[in-house]
């Protein structure tokens, strides 16, 4: 199971890959659809400022202990979001509205989010299920089944939009 300097590191890595992937594009490329797409690379950015916003709140929320093991959907998560061969409709809430985005906008927020949750996992005690918001099809998550979310997630999404630029 990781500890908390090892998650906070993972979500450091896994943010800075996705401004890597996002600085593939320029200000107009940002706002094209790929053939084939529904989304284009800004709105794949806005989802992801979507489903990450309000996290660390849920974090720092109402927790319960945790029956089972803290860790206990993390592989289950990490299939999920790392099958890029699956596609999957997003849930209403996160679904970015088709517009245009301003990618250093976008930028500011993404940073936002993760310097946000990585300022607070050094004191979290990631076995305690958060009891603030329940993940569709997962149920409530504890906080290291949360972050390993937002890791895995955002993983997922930075493969696409690496795929979009190429």
């Amino acid at each position: 199971m990781e500890n908390n300097t090892m998650l906070s590191e993972n979500l450091k890595s896994t943010f800075s890959d996705l401004e890597k992937a996002i600085h593939r594009f320029n200000e107009n490329s940002f706002n094209q659809k790929p053939n084939g797409s529904n989304w284009s690379p800004a709105m794949v950015t806005q989802h992801l400022v979507l489903a990450g916003t309000g996290i660390d709140q849920v974090l720092l929320g109402n927790t319960n202990s945790t029956e089972g093991k803290a860790d206990g959907k993390v592989a289950q998560i990490k299939g999920i979001f790392l099958d890029f061969d699956s596609k999957f409709t997003s849930p209403k809430f996160i679904e970015p509205a088709d517009q245009n985005y301003q990618l250093k906008e976008q930028l500011n927020k993404l940073t936002n989010i993760s310097r946000s949750i990585i300022s607070i996992i050094p004191d979290l005690d990631l076995s305690l299920t958060c009891t603030d918001f329940e993940m569709p099809f997962l149920g409530y998550l504890t906080r290291l089944e949360l972050i390993s979310f937002v890791i895995f997630h955002t993983q997922r999404h930075t493969h696409q939009l690496n795929n979009m630029a190429n």
